[in-house]
């Protein structure tokens, strides 16, 4: 008798840590890390376009934080390469809705630039207007700020996750570095 009452009790254990780990596995990262998060979470990404370039090894945060320029740079395609390498895409509406910005390298300064893919919003500056976002980049993790020249408040993009932005965010983010 103390034995089936000890698998029993054994086997609603197991099944409670493997619950949680699927649970958890559901979550986006930024939720199962438990902080600075810029998005919603959504579990969702928008869909990458098929068959972007392959780059040539995976770039660093030196990297892409030096700015540059780059057919993968701004090219109003979401784009993730073969090599994990991904883009950060802004959405001019809430759900991945209305025209996007794409950017390879980190902006100091998005009120230069405008959103250049068909839908609602499109030629309007990013800077202040993007209510959306999905970071394409399977290595670097997105850091998102209120202010030009990365200040102000600032929340995180980990890699493949997004969703729309927080009250903090929403509307309300004018540069981004890889971290």
């Amino acid at each position: 008798m103390k034995k089936t009452n000890l698998r029993r009790g054994l086997a609603v254990a197991v099944g409670a840590v493997a619950a949680a780990g699927i649970i958890a596995a559901g979550q986006p990262a930024s939720a199962a890390t438990g902080g600075g998060g810029a998005t919603s979470g959504s579990t969702s990404a928008p869909a990458a376009p098929a068959g972007g370039i392959a780059a040539a090894g995976i770039t660093t945060k030196a990297t892409r934080n030096g700015g540059g320029v780059s057919a993968a740079h701004v090219d109003g395609l979401c784009n993730l390469y073969s090599n994990g390498d991904g883009d950060l895409c802004l959405w001019y509406l809430s759900n991945f809705g209305g025209s996007h910005a794409d950017f390879f390298f980190a902006d100091s300064n998005l009120n230069d630039n405008r959103f250049n893919s068909p839908g609602a919003g499109q030629g309007a500056i990013v800077g202040n207007n993007s209510e959306s976002a999905w970071n394409y980049d399977r290595h670097l993790t997105a850091r998102v700020y209120n202010g030009v020249n990365y200040t102000g408040p600032s929340g995180t993009i980990s890699p493949s996750s997004g969703g729309n932005f927080t009250p903090t965010f929403a509307n309300n983010v004018e540069s981004f570095q890889w971290t």
